[in-house]
């Protein structure tokens, strides 16, 4: 996998042609909806420039709104501005996130023409009863078509998924998760459902109409998922929303933590490890060899994996020991009496 730099500009809200019963943009990002209609994207790119490193590739990245959906006048200053970079080789692509019905065929011509190399679908679910009770205004089928479209025009996609939407089940999810493996993106995210102050949903949780998924809930079924994206070659690149000062403020309720990911993560150490100690006999010890960069979310937070482990009367039956020319999510196990 290459060493990737992303410069991320954000125009948020920017193009979205509804407000989704989820939403509210400004308080995700912290920015007003009617931001500067024209980003300063050569600013933006050059202080990024500056810490590039040894980073094999740089990718600018439109995130926040759906890019498609905007005037194509407004697309071309943001895409027009890149070009430049492109041309001389301090930027080799661009990626962009858009809403599934705002993709047909001259779209994706025009995406590809401006070095578009990489379009995030904000998917959030394939059962067309939970998109529109989250009053997504596309179908199931618009996600579909949108993806082979890009596919077909050379175009990586990347899907979005919300688990956790009025509506939504653990089934239904699951469901949703088969179908997007049978597409095979290029890779997903994974952003359990919010409450943020002043959306539709915070109405209706008021109301009592909805219940969001809890912390362990959400923790779960994103560990439930992530194994089986990884075993069909996807690449799993976020869970869990970014975390940033104003989001914190704005989340009336659901699964928000900081680290979403990593407890996920330490949700999965932990079912590895115990799944080892199913196949020993009795007397036997485990040692556990493991990369640096696992480390914190094999022992968990505030060692939750490692205390869940003594309770089991595993005590004095594991060692961990860091390997630091191992590579990230690889494990050598040797076992001894």
């Amino acid at each position: 996998m290459k060493n990737v730099l992303v410069i991320p500009v954000f125009i948020p809200h920017r193009g979205c042609p509804h407000d989704c019963l989820f939403c509210n943009q400004q308080k995700i990002s912290g920015a007003k909806r009617d931001a500067e209609a024209h980003v300063h994207v050569t600013e933006i790119i050059d202080e990024w420039l500056n810490y590039r490193g040894d980073r094999e590739e740089v990718q600018v990245a439109f995130f926040g709104g759906s890019f498609t959906c905007m005037q194509k006048s407004d697309q071309l200053v943001l895409l027009e501005a890149v070009q430049p970079f492109i041309s001389d080789g301090r930027v080799h692509s661009i990626r962009c996130s858009t809403r599934p019905d705002c993709i047909d065929s001259s779209t994706v011509a025009f995406l590809g023409k401006y070095h578009v190399k990489t379009v995030e679908l904000g998917v959030q679910s394939l059962d067309d009863t939970v998109l529109q009770k989250a009053r997504r205004g596309h179908s199931a089928a618009d996600c579909e078509k949108a993806f082979r479209m890009l596919k077909k025009g050379g175009i990586e996609v990347g899907i979005q998924l919300m688990p956790g939407l009025p509506g939504d089940t653990t089934f239904s999810f699951m469901k949703t998760v088969q179908k997007v493996i049978e597409q095979g993106p290029d890779f997903v995210r994974i952003y359990p459902c919010l409450v943020v102050q002043d959306s539709g949903l915070e109405q209706l949780y008021g109301a009592g109409g909805y219940k969001p998924l809890s912390l362990a809930k959400a923790v779960a079924i994103s560990g439930f998922c992530y194994p089986k994206f990884k075993k069909a070659g996807i690449d799993v690149v976020r869970m869990g929303l970014q975390p940033s000062l104003s989001l914190e403020k704005s989340v009336i309720a659901g699964p928000y933590h900081p680290a979403f990911g990593e407890l996920v993560q330490s949700r999965i150490w932990l079912k590895k490890i115990k799944k080892k100690f199913m196949g020993l006999h009795a007397g036997e010890k485990l040692e556990m060899r493991l990369s640096h960069r696992d480390l914190s979310s094999v022992i968990g937070q505030r060692k939750r994996n490692i205390i869940r482990l003594e309770e089991l009367g595993l005590k004095d039956r594991f060692t961990l020991v860091v390997d630091r020319t191992m590579q990230k999510g690889c494990t050598q196990y040797v076992v001894s009496k």
